[in-house]
This record gives C-alpha cells, structure tokens and sequence, in this order.
C-alpha cells in the first residue's frame, strides 16, 4: 500500500442524527488528543455537550490543551459508551477557541454534569469564567466502534 493514498482516502462517518440519538442523555467525559509542540499527543480527559454537529468542551486559559489547540487545531476524541449498539464513538476533528462562549458552555456544563448546580464545584467554576474557552470541535468524522450486545 502506498502511504500517500492513506491521507487522501475519506474516512466514512456516522450521520448527526445517529451521532445525537447515541450521545442523548449521555453525562460522561470525552478523552480529546491534541498535539503538543514537541509533536508528541496530549489526551485530555473534558466534560462535553454534543449540539448542532459540534463537541463542545471548556478549558482554562493557562491549560496546555488550549494552547494546543491555538497552535494547532487538529484534534482526535473518543468517547465510551454504555448500553449501546457500540462500545465507543472516535473521531477526528478542527477545534476552535471562543473565550467569549465561555460562560455559555460552563452554565451548560454546570447544568448537564453537576447535580448541585449552585454548589461548591459549580461556584468555583463560575469564578474562572473570565478564563473559560470554549472549544468547538467541528468533527471530521466520527465513527462508533466495538460492537456491544444489549441487554434487555
């Protein structure tokens, strides 16, 4: 096989519909890849909202994901599932960085990831909001994977 046909070749992907109908309700973390400056992978283990075609995630200002991502928004992701017809969803993606949707996607990740959302955790959380980023993650494709039996 000829190396160079590898990176042309479009990895098929599943449709949004079937992407949102797995993700529903789904509370649990994505594992992000991004590349650090050295060119070595750095996975980052983040809350996310699936919404409209995109992974949304927030991340610090200071983190090395965001400066990752600012450096180079090629991303990779998988996230575990449970109870459905795969064992997890993997894909690849273009972040961008949105310091001012910060706040929007921490209220939603408050919302959708804490049961006391005016809590400790939460109220920490909304003391780091003038350094929040929101990251978009615009999938290239995603792909489920690990075929799992359901129980009834």
């Amino acid at each position: 096989m000829n190396p160079s046909n590898t990176t042309s070749r479009r990895v098929r992907s599943l449709a949004d519909s079937d992407i949102t109908a797995l993700l529903h309700d789904l509370a649990s973390p994505v594992r992000l890849a991004s590349q650090s400056p050295n060119g070595f992978p750095l996975i980052s283990t983040l809350w996310f909202i699936y919404e409209e075609g995109f992974f949304w995630c927030i991340t610090q200002q200071s983190t090395l994901l965001r400066r990752n991502l600012a450096a180079n928004p090629r991303c990779a992701f998988e996230i575990g599932l449970r109870g459905q017809r795969f064992k997890v969803l993997r894909g690849q993606g273009l972040a961008t960085l949105d310091l001012a949707d910060g706040e929007r996607m921490t209220e939603r990740m408050i919302s959708r990831y804490l049961k006391d959302s005016n809590g400790p955790m939460a109220a920490t959380m909304r003391r780091q909001i003038a350094t929040e980023y929101a990251i978009a993650i615009r999938p290239r494709w995603v792909r489920g994977q690990g075929a799992q039996k359901i129980k009834t």
